[in-house]
């Protein structure tokens, strides 16, 4: 195998990988705002359904501790 067609075929493995990363990435965040859309369809309250499915800052983490002790 020439060093041509092997350093090709790495390169090929490396965009595949990273293709697949980003489908996966891309997948999970739809599956997210899927259930965030039917949790606030069905009467949910938004902010408390977005501080239970998506990942937070430390300025969202207060924020969904507020709501989370307001609701007691």
């Amino acid at each position: 195998m020439e060093e041509s067609q092997f350093w090709l075929r790495i390169w090929g493995m490396g965009t595949l990988v990273f293709v697949c990363l980003i489908a996966s990435c891309t997948h999970g965040a739809h599956d997210r705002r899927d259930k965030w859309e039917k949790a606030v369809a069905n009467g949910a309250d938004p902010m408390v359904a977005s501080c239970a499915l998506f990942d937070q800052t430390e300025a969202e983490r207060q924020t969904c501790a507020l709501l989370a002790q307001n609701r007691k």
